[in-house]
């Protein structure tokens, strides 16, 4: 992150007449200021102004001090009453923008530090203090040139040469980045924020254990720094270190509480690790942070926690509004007149992930007579067939890794998209500010976050109506696009053979197998509970889960006990090859879904199989995706209104366990039959609703909901 604003503690050049003893004062004063002892310093400025009001150099540096104990505006207030009396002080003036700044009034910061420039640009800290304002509205490539200037006139300023290369990185220039942040090191070997601006360097290019030796490095200097602490704990999730994540997420809500997502990352960092100790009082205090529109979490991580979709919709507006605020250029529409719709899918999905799996055959049957295809891609190179079959799928295939996101809304504003299709939304690896710049006319929310985005610039959102009701629309900012079936894809894969025994798979040979696929983070103590107390009354039946680090089996299996429950009765299956996981399914008799938070792609993977999926359904998109699938597929029979029913629904089934059999034997016929399992259906619906939105754009007419007819009366 960049380090803050410069003060000036210039004198103005005519100061009001002071006494000798006055004079004395000010001097003592500025020099106690100066060595860093502010509170003493801020009496001697009092002192004199309790003597002579106006006197602009103790109204400015009581500004100044002021300031610098954390209260910007009463700083603001002193340093605009010495100005009344002396308009042309440059120093006073940037110290002011600081004070702006600081105060998350950017515009006028910059107004500030400008009329600063026109009296004097010849001062290091003014560019230095210009190139933070601008950098506060995101104007990047002018910070960048505001840093440079202020470099030419103090080559030895490392707090200048640490917010060039915090900027550089924000525009993807990373190799340039680091040169400037290690110049800044060479000047200065112990700045704890150039060191935790590296450790940000070294996590783009994926030196994750390096990136934790230098967020350490800062915090070493400076134990207590938020954002070095921030993003320690962010590299050991990467890591799936997730009790070394909460512990450092512990200490930083500890210390600065007020920190953005701070609680929510606690709670999510100990969600993945299944420690639940502090779960009822974290997630009151991250719903409360987000009801009252503060930054308590993001949106991915909270539909985990509050299944509410008002809630949701306000978690995902605080956090598009602090995060991802539309550019200028978000309100300007463009209609262009191609004789094909040229359509860009935007990932950083595009290989081995949930996403991709689902749609990789809508992509390839996309038809080339009406439509151009434009894949925007970032990571996740070389990730074998499904990226090789991907990239075949596209007309166009655009590695944007290396470009900022400035660069990317260029590229496509180039290319004339017509409709940009974001994949990902606000998971992890978004690049949500190529939207915010309104990089396509049309902009579309699909797949990868399944809620809204909370943001005026994205359009669209497709669903269906088991997803969102009427009563419920007025909680999402996109348009609705209702799709006639069911609102996800489904790629045409074979029904997979089990390739290994039960007992290779660590699960007892006989008895019932109980299924639950989804993430980590998706479980909590009130799911749970309800699976120990079927356990309790099932004696055979076993619970599998996926594992995630041998933390987290100790966790759960500790929560069983308490549950009376013994631990050999959950078991744990290790992450393999897709097709090999799928074939898992076949040994498992009952897949137990979860709220708030839905099975998606999960649920999908398991009824492609066979496998039959009991849910509850919930109020938000998040918390009614299995209910999607089953009620497509005729399967109503398996969701449940309440936690209460779906447990009674839980072991009827486990005690009739023909009614299982059954199950599996109307999804494995369905496989055949229903027009879930048609991709190529599933295309020619998702295609009607681009072509009625691009109807509606070129007929200069505002998005609206759209339900998409069942191809069978096209």
């Amino acid at each position: 992150m960049p380090k803050s604003h410069k003060l000036s503690r210039g004198v103005a050049k005519a100061p009001p007449p002071l006494t000798a003893q006055q004079l004395e004062q000010l001097q003592e004063a500025i020099g106690r200021h100066q060595l860093g002892d502010i509170a003493a310093a801020s009496q001697g400025y009092k002192a004199i102004l309790a003597e002579v009001p106006d006197c602009f150099d103790a109204l400015h540096l009581l500004g100044c001090a002021a300031i610098q104990q954390g209260a910007p505006g009463d700083g603001a207030a002193l340093i605009r009453s010495a100005l009344k009396s002396n308009p042309r002080q440059a120093p006073a003036l940037s110290n002011l923008s600081r004070a702006l700044m600081d105060m998350g009034d950017g515009a006028g910061a910059l107004a500030a530090v400008e009329k600063s420039l026109q009296i004097d640009s010849t001062i290091a800290g003014t560019w230095y203090n210009h190139g933070n304002a601008l950098l506060s509205l995101r104007r990047m490539s002018e910070a960048v040139d505001s840093f440079r200037r202020a470099l030419s006139l103090q080559p030895h300023f490392p707090e200048a040469l640490n917010n060039l290369g915090s900027t550089l990185r924000n525009l993807r220039q990373t190799e340039e980045a680091m040169a400037c942040l290690d110049q800044s090191l060479q000047m200065s070997p112990h700045y704890a924020d150039a060191l935790n601006n590296r450790g940000l360097i070294l996590l783009d290019w994926d030196r994750t254990e390096e990136a934790i030796v230098a967020f350490r490095q800062a915090l070493a200097v400076s134990p207590d720094l938020p954002g070095a602490l921030n993003n320690l704990g962010n590299a050991y999730m990467t890591l799936k270190r997730y009790g070394e994540a909460a512990q450092v997420f512990d200490h930083l809500a500890a210390v600065k509480p007020s920190y953005p997502h701070v609680s929510g990352n606690q709670l999510h960092a100990k969600l993945q690790t299944g420690d639940w100790r502090d779960f009822d009082s974290l997630k009151a205090q991250v719903i409360t942070k987000v009801d009252a529109s503060a930054d308590g979490d993001v949106p991915f991580f909270y539909l985990s926690v509050c299944g509410g979709a008002a809630s949701q919709g306000r978690c995902a507006r605080a956090f598009t509004k602090q995060q991802f605020p539309p550019t200028p250029t978000a309100t300007k529409t463009k209609r262009y007149r191609h004789t094909k719709i040229r359509l860009a899918y935007v990932s950083g999905d595009f290989g081995e992930h949930a996403v991709t799996y689902l749609l990789a055959g809508v992509l390839e049957r996309h038809d080339r007579q009406r439509f151009e295809t434009v894949a925007i891609s970032w990571g996740r190179q070389n990730e074998g067939p499904l990226r090789a079959r991907i990239e075949a799928a596209f007309d166009h295939f655009v590695d944007v890794s290396a470009l900022s996101d400035e660069q990317i809304y260029q590229k496509m504003q180039e290319m004339e998209i017509d409709i940009a299709v974001d994949l990902t939304g606000h998971t992890r690896g978004n690049r949500t500010g190529i939207f915010a710049r309104r990089a396509a006319p049309l902009q579309v929310n699909f797949l990868g976050l399944p809620a809204t985005m909370g943001a005026d610039y994205i359009d669209y959102l497709i669903a269906d109506r088991h997803l969102i009701p009427e009563d419920q629309v007025a909680h999402y900012n996109e348009k609705i696009v209702w799709m006639p079936d069911i609102f996800q894809p489904h790629d045409q894969r074979p029904l997979q053979q089990a390739s290994h025994s039960r007992s290779a798979l660590g699960l007892p040979e006989q008895g019932i197998v109980l299924c639950s696929f989804n993430h980590t983070h998706k479980l909590n103590p009130t799911m749970f509970a309800v699976w120990m107390r079927l356990l309790q009354e099932v004696p055979d039946a076993v619970l599998w889960l996926i594992a995630t680090d041998p933390a987290t089996e100790t966790n759960l299996r500790v929560q069983a006990l308490k549950h009376g429950i013994a631990e050999h009765r959950l078991i744990f299956a290790p992450r393999v090859l897709y097709a090999e996981h799928l074939g898992r399914y076949q040994h498992a008799d009952l897949f137990l879904d979860t709220l708030p938070f839905n099975a998606g792609a999960t649920a999908s993977d398991a009824l492609s199989q066979g496998l039959p999926v009991l849910t509850c359904s919930g109020e938000s998109f998040a918390g009614r995706m299995a209910t999607s699938l089953l009620q497509g597929l005729g399967l109503s029979d398996l969701v449940t209104l309440s936690l209460a029913d779906y447990e009674r629904k839980a072991l009827a089934l486990l005690r009739q366990p023909e009614q299982l059999k059954a199950f599996r034997q109307r999804l494995i016929d369905l496989r055949e039959s229903h027009p879930y399992f048609d991709t190529d259906r599933y295309r020619r619906h998702l295609e009607w609703a681009y072509e009625a939105m691009h109807k509606r754009h070129a007929s200069y007419l505002a998005p609206q909901a759209i339900q998409v007819p069942s191809v069978d009366n096209l």
